[in-house]
């Protein structure tokens, strides 16, 4: 049995701020992708010493391009359970949390070991390129999605739980 809670009133619609992060994402999955290509293929094939050369920035972008997928799942987890009328407020955290996390990290490096961390960077893009990606509504997510008010309002919604299923899984 889900924990029943309703969604805050005056929220942003949560649905198009996951479609739209997972636009940015895309965008710059597609532009980091270009960049790591004209890296390691040359005259449309793949080179196994460039490839090997450029291991950092083609295993960072298999993280990001993983990272990526994972915000796409939250968009449509978001937009099943607001379809179904099942979006409450757990699930509202969650996926705000989700996308505020995968977001910051994109943004600040991901973490692809203990001591090993992937930089758009590292991918090919400048600073210039990030920043013209990122807009507001992505800027806002990094800033107060994963927020330490919203994971205390989430432990405490857990906590009143009572070991019952916390949110809709939307897996039926």
């Amino acid at each position: 049995m889900p924990i029943a809670a309703s969604r805050p009133a005056g929220d942003h619609d949560l649905v198009g701020l996951a479609r739209e992060a997972s636009s940015v994402l895309d965008a710059l999955l597609a532009d980091a992708t270009t960049k790591v290509r004209e890296r390691v293929v040359v005259e449309g094939h793949l080179v196994g010493r460039l490839f090997d050369r450029e291991q950092r920035a083609t295993h960072g972008l298999a993280w990001f391009a993983t990272y990526a997928e994972a915000v796409r799942q939250l968009a449509a987890y978001a937009e099943r359970m607001a379809n179904d009328d099942t979006l409450g407020e757990v699930e509202d955290l969650i996926i705000r949390i989700g996308l505020g996390e995968y977001l910051a990290q994109v943004v600040g490096g991901i973490p692809m070991s203990q001591g090993e961390v992937a930089r758009l960077s590292d991918l090919g893009l400048s600073p210039a390129q990030v920043t013209a990606r990122i807009n507001p509504i992505a800027e806002s997510l990094v800033v107060n999605g994963n927020s330490a008010e919203r994971r205390a309002r989430l432990i405490e919604l857990v906590r009143t739980g009572h070991g019952v299923t916390v949110g809709q899984c939307g897996l039926e």
